[in-house]
């Protein structure tokens, strides 16, 4: 069984990472595994190989059938249908799953089957999970950015089910059925998150337990997410394998006892069984108060699956438990695998059967709890380096005090509290008020934690190394009487000491990130970093500072920014300058808003000052001191030179500072690469500007479906008249030029195709 899974498995991988299903070279690699299969008589290997591959190409398939047709995006539209999550409340906001069946447009029906994500601003009060609507809405296509290092919102949207997003326009809006018969669990678990929330006072904590319960965790700010983050908990506040197991487990101890009290039970059923039942049962009931989320769903089969070893009546090994739980989450979601904690959650598994399981029973109860830590704090280093940059220090120790804490306490206490409310509010609050001053406490342990300058170490690896490092991991947690097991800390040394590639000397790696509406850039030479503005924030949840810029700059490989430009004081350029100022040590700062960013280190970026760093050319174009003040017009303009190639970053300046540099700075506008003034507004593009730059590129750093439809017509055609390439954000995502002996460009949604979004395999630049 458990090569059996294997193969799956890597059929499922297989099928992901070439991402062209009729590629020649993938059919070929499957042809080749088949007749060798064939030769050697292993059919029963290839079948569950070419399975793999072909079920993730099925489901896929499934998910995509249905798109929202490009001619009705951003139009005012007619939808039918039900909504398929519990609507959840944040500044006016209201936000919920909606499940499609039905557009009409212009007396025109359209077929539709699918999720969708949709705002309502000033909604309805008392929205129902479950309930029939027709909506009025304007809706577009799943489009997130895509850059090197930051979560894949497309990936994510696809592997949910989510199709397209919008927003409701508050017009012949109206509900059409209240069935009690549909979706009564989420009914249900709407009906306890709004007891929960009535009952329980607000505090910085309280949203966790709604979050412990119900498994929403909507109402968390992006602080509490930090603390969990840099203290290596975020699993404890997500009802998935810990909590499941935590409460199965108590159960199971219960009835095993309680089983053995009663001999006419013990003649009917051993209690091993009964006990067995009874904690398969709470799973699937925790599991349900979750909604059956995907992290709940593959926590309770894998429950299952080791709870059936144990009711099977002949010996069994563990790693045939944990080869059936995978297989049975890939066949029931393979898209599982496009997830981080599918790749967690396992790996842990793997690694406390591997580190724990026949060896020596260690004396004492904390011993045995600490081994288990021991051996999740190390294993999972390298996995962690590899999907988020980073890995806590302090997980160990933090972990040991909050998983007890938490499940022993926390979670039995916050259940049942709410099971009370159900009978008596204010018995049931009582306890839900014990359960959150308890959470309190914990939180001020973790918030200690998470501010200790050691406590994480930020590190970036390639997939190459992922494997070496786990390879020295194994050998590490082989048991202590294996010769020569210490060795296994060789394989680490490549990841320890791992350095991102850099530019050589006179050599420039420039990219344009794609952050929205927005701007973004970023300059590496040899022992520098140059960051262009930083793109907008809108909210705690939405800082594509600290979405894109950072995670872009931890996969870098920067320890420091050594100058942050931020060309003027629009939200879109200096919104995320705040979170990088956060994330990272910044030697200078240099704007034409100086009074936006109160530090030390923050100067005015004046026309005339020039600089060299490891042989690359840097000199400040614009603006000067009568020129500032103007919005705009005052923004930063910055020419960067390496290898007689200059490239020019403008800002949002418009035709006024394009004229003034016309007449002062002509000698330098000459370039090979522009970022585009004012995203390619038609209030830039000076006829004479342009004639001057000259770009053999252009860049535009533009947002999906940008209600400015940025860039403007007559721009493009302007660059067309001067065989311009012209490359954007919507398109490319980041856009990446390395200006060395060999210069190459890279966009990168096109370097990194995805299987969902086949019309990116065959894009090219606009």
């Amino acid at each position: 069984m458990s090569i059996c899974t294997i193969l799956f498995l890597f059929g499922i991988l297989l099928s992901y990472f070439f991402r062209t299903p009729h590629d020649l070279k993938c059919s070929l690699i499957v042809l080749a595994i088949a007749v060798v299969s064939v030769i050697f008589k292993y059919t029963r290997f290839i079948a569950f190989f070419a399975f793999g591959f072909v079920w993730l190409l099925f489901c896929a398939e499934i998910i995509s059938a249905w798109t929202l047709p490009e001619i009705l995006e951003g139009k005012t539209i007619q939808i039918i249908g039900t909504i398929a999550s519990i609507p959840n409340d944040s500044n006016h906001m209201t936000s919920f799953l909606f499940s499609i069946k039905k557009i009409q447009s212009e007396n025109n029906n359209y077929p539709a089957k699918g999720l969708i994500h949709l705002s309502w601003r000033n909604a309805i009060p008392n929205l129902k999970v479950g309930d029939e609507w027709q909506l009025t809405a304007r809706l577009k296509k799943i489009h997130g950015t895509r850059n090197p290092g930051e979560f894949d919102y497309e990936a994510w949207a696809f592997q949910e089910g989510i199709r397209a997003s919008g927003y409701i326009v508050n017009e012949d809006n109206h509900l059409i059925s209240h069935q009690l018969w549909r979706a009564p669990l989420d009914r249900l678990r709407q009906f306890l998150k709004d007891k929960i929330e009535t009952n329980l006072p607000h505090t910085n904590t309280s949203p966790w337990i709604t979050a412990l319960v119900v498994g929403e965790r909507h109402g968390i700010s992006a602080e509490n997410w930090e603390v969990l983050r840099n203290t290596g908990t975020n699993h404890l506040m997500a009802i998935a394998g810990l909590h499941i197991g935590f409460m199965s487990g108590f159960i199971y101890f219960l009835v095993s006892r309680g089983w053995r009290k009663f001999p006419r039970l013990l003649l009917k059923m051993p209690a091993q069984h009964a006990a067995s039942f009874a904690a398969l049962f709470m799973a699937i009931l925790y599991s349900a108060l979750a909604g059956f989320s995907i992290p709940s769903q593959r926590a309770c089969i894998m429950l299952a699956a080791f709870l059936c070893v144990n009711l099977v009546r002949r010996k069994t090994f563990t790693w045939q438990a944990y080869s059936l739980a995978l297989f049975l989450v890939l066949l029931i979601n393979p898209l599982d695998i496009l997830t981080d904690s599918f790749w967690l959650s396992f790996s842990a598994v793997a690694l406390i059967i591997f580190g724990v399981s026949a060896r020596l029973a260690p004396a004492g109860f904390w011993w045995k709890w600490g081994r288990i830590q021991w051996v999740m704090a190390l294993g999972l280093v390298p996995l962690s380096l590899l999907l988020f940059q980073q890995c806590s220090l302090i997980s160990f120790v933090a972990n040991s005090i909050a998983i007890p804490w938490v499940g022993f306490l926390i979670v039995p206490l916050s259940l049942f509290g709410s099971f009370l409310l159900l009978i008596s509010a204010k018995i049931g609050s009582v306890v839900l008020i014990l359960s959150d001053k308890l959470l309190n406490i914990l939180w001020i342990i973790l918030a200690w934690f998470s501010h200790l300058s050691f406590g994480n170490w930020y590190h970036v690896i390639p997939e190459k190394l992922l494997v070496i490092a786990m390879i020295g991991i194994v050998i590490l947690l082989l048991p202590n009487r294996f010769p020569g097991k210490y060795l296994g800390i060789i394989a680490l040394l490549p990841m320890i000491f791992y350095k991102p590639p850099t530019p050589e000397f006179g050599d420039a790696w420039f990219t344009l990130l794609d952050v929205g509406q927005g701007l973004s850039a970023v300059l590496q030479t040899q022992n520098h970093f140059l960051v262009f503005d930083a793109g907008a924030r809108l909210n705690d949840n939405f800082d594509m500072g600290e979405s894109v810029v950072v995670p872009f700059l931890r996969t870098a490989g920067a320890k420091k920014v050594d100058m942050l430009v931020i060309s003027h004081g629009d939200n879109d350029h200096i919104g995320g300058a705040f979170a990088i100022l956060k994330r990272f040590p910044v030697d200078t700062v240099r704007t034409s808003v100086p009074e936006e960013i109160a530090k030390p280190v923050t100067h005015y970026c004046l026309a005339g000052e020039s600089w060299n760093w490891d042989g690359v050319n840097f000199k400040f174009l614009y603006p000067d001191k009568n020129d500032l003040g103007f919005d705009n017009d005052s923004s930063c303009v910055l020419r960067i030179t390496a290898h007689d190639k200059h490239i020019l970053l403008t800002g949002d300046i418009e035709k006024y500072a394009e004229e003034k540099m016309v007449e002062q700075d002509a000698s330098d506008l000459p370039t090979d690469i522009l970022v585009a003034p004012h995203h390619g507004s038609k209030t830039s593009a000076e006829k004479n500007f342009l004639a001057l730059v000259h770009p053999e590129y252009v860049l535009f750093p533009i947002g999906y479906r940008n209600r400015y439809h940025f860039p403007h017509p007559s721009v493009i055609e302007a660059y067309n008249a001067m065989n311009t390439k012209k490359y954007d954000s919507v398109e490319c995502g980041a856009i990446q030029f390395f200006i060395m002996a060999k210069p190459a460009n890279f966009c990168f949604r096109k370097s990194h195709p995805q299987l969902w979004n086949q019309a990116n395999l065959d894009m090219g630049f606009s």
